[in-house]
């Protein structure tokens, strides 16, 4: 699967989640990227304060 096409399918999933679903979800995400960055070598606290920080966006269009 491509990114764009694993971005879009996020984007799909996430319109269909209540606010605490979303939520978790992002927590999830956030926790596969610091366990990749962990996998690949690479400075975890660094990745995950970065992916954080997208977290913290307020969802638009949530039911």
């Amino acid at each position: 699967m491509t990114t764009k096409a694993l971005i879009n399918n996020i984007e799909k999933l996430s319109v269909t989640l209540n606010e605490g679903q979303l939520i978790q979800f992002l927590d999830i995400m956030d926790a596969m990227a610091a366990l990749l960055a962990e996998a690949q070598g690479q400075d975890v606290a660094k990745q995950v304060q970065s992916q954080a920080e997208f977290s913290t966006i307020v969802p638009v269009g949530i039911h």
